[in-house]
């Protein structure tokens, strides 16, 4: 995984802990060099494995949060020569949930020191919350891409072109936001939470009067195999959603292009949403509602995934007492979506039957 070099600037009369807490560390994984600035400030530049950021940042801010001054600046870094050994990734040594003493373990219950490891490999929870809040506030950018990709997809889908299709979904308009709420339903960040389900609402809206628009000024082909696919939803349908949400989340939390499975989430997102767009705009209140219901199926799969994804990758807020409290959380917009994806699949078997039985 990629390296991370830390610029901190600490009061002088605080350099003292950030020097302990990197003596903590005990980690030639982490390296550290201090620079006496003028005036009361002293800077430290620590290299540090990305997988390994969170051991360096959460102690930090529990120990210096309360001083004015205390600044860290994640950036990152290209290349080291020599190059850093892999992080040594050790058990955790005391329960997550319960809050830690004084004694080397953290302020008010914050874990200071690097044995709580992350073992997931992961990003730090920072850089997650960074990547996926900037696309919860998109640009005009964002939404020529949104309504650009759609128009593509709806050619794409009309003329049974499957690589125009796929072309039109490497951008994956959809897939940013879907993630943040995912994210937002792990951290219970009200705020994060907001702006993701705002995001979503505006580019599934854009993305439906675009294809609305291209179904009504031209005579499309309706009766195509790739429209046909999506006026239903099956199992299968969600299971590839599953998928998608899962790597797409496996992708922000690793810190690879999100484009490498951007593609997979915008098949489970953007067609069936073009396909319910057109299906309306002719007047096929059947097969719209078909597509309607594999685009909720596809939204439904996606934010559950990615909930368990970032769960199991160990995504959590820094301290203790935050833990319990968004866990409970967590875990309810996890049964919330669970209810939903299992009414689906009931909703999907019972419609089996009823063809089956005609």
């Amino acid at each position: 995984m990629a390296t991370r070099l830390v610029q901190t600037f600490v009061p002088d009369v605080a350099v003292e802990k950030v020097e302990s807490i990197l003596d903590e560390l005990q980690d030639e994984s982490v390296v550290a060099f201090k620079n006496n600035l003028p005036g009361p400030l002293t800077q430290f530049h620590i290299l540090v494995k990305a997988e390994k950021l969170e051991s360096v940042l959460d102690p930090m801010q529990a120990a210096l949060g309360s001083y004015e001054n205390f600044r860290a600046i994640v950036l990152g870094v290209q290349t080291v020569v020599p190059k850093l050994p892999k992080p040594v990734i050790e058990e955790e040594e005391t329960d997550g949930d319960a809050p830690t003493d004084s004694d080397g373990k953290g302020d008010h219950g914050e874990a200071t020191n690097g044995k709580k490891a992350n073992k997931s490999m992961r990003i730090s929870r920072e850089e997650l919350l960074d990547d996926l809040a900037k696309v919860t506030h998109p640009n005009a950018v964002h939404w020529w891409m949104v309504a650009l990709s759609t128009v593509v997809a709806t050619i794409g889908l009309a003329t049974n072109n499957i690589a125009v299709l796929i072309g039109a979904m490497v951008i994956a308009p959809l897939l940013g936001p879907n993630m943040a709420l995912a994210l937002a339903s792990t951290l219970g960040d009200m705020s994060l939470a907001r702006s993701a389900i705002k995001a979503n609402i505006f580019g599934v809206a854009l993305a439906f009067l675009v294809a609305s628009i291209a179904g009504w000024l031209f005579e499309l082909n309706l009766q195509s195999a790739e429209i046909l696919a999506r006026t239903d939803l099956h199992l299968e349908d969600l299971l590839l959603a599953l998928a998608a949400g899962g790597a797409g989340a496996l992708a922000f939390t690793s810190g690879v292009p999100a484009s490498l499975v951007g593609v997979m989430v915008a098949v489970a997102l953007l067609p069936p949403l073009a396909v319910c767009a057109l299906m309306a705009t002719s007047g096929n209140w059947e097969a719209a509602r078909g597509a309607g219901m594999l685009l909720l199926g596809n939204l439904v799969s996606v934010n559950l995934a990615g909930i368990v994804t970032f769960l199991l990758s160990g995504v959590a807020p820094r301290t203790w007492w935050q833990k319990r409290k968004t866990r409970k959380i967590a875990y309810g917009m996890l049964t919330v979506w669970a209810l939903l994806l299992a009414a689906l699949v009931f909703f999907v078997m019972l419609a089996g039957r009823g063809k089956a039985g005609i």
